[in-house]
């Protein structure tokens, strides 16, 4: 099962239509596989995602979503690094 679904996602970025849905789709697993870069472990590896790791999630979405023609990505990902340190494996 996916850590947010469709309609989280939505509701996070305030889309209510689906003109975009297909895209947003795309990017809710492009955030998902950021974050678990930047964890080093897949999200299966937790019994219970924890509420840091679901709002980066969110975060990522929206970022991405937002700025997909001008994101700075050194950015998002110094963010990601910082709000995720504390389950962050320190080797593969």
């Amino acid at each position: 099962m996916a850590a947010i679904t469709l309609d989280e996602a939505k509701a996070y970025l305030r889309v209510d239509n689906t003109v975009e849905d297909d895209l947003i789709t795309k990017l809710i697993g492009s955030a998902t596989a950021t974050v678990e870069n930047v964890l080093r472990q897949p999200l299966s590896a937790f019994d219970s995602l924890p509420d840091d790791i679901h709002t980066a999630i969110l975060y990522t979405t929206a970022y991405l979503y937002e700025y997909r023609e001008t994101a700075d990505f050194d950015a998002m990902i110094k963010f990601l690094r910082a709000i995720l340190s504390p389950y962050r494996k320190e080797d593969f």
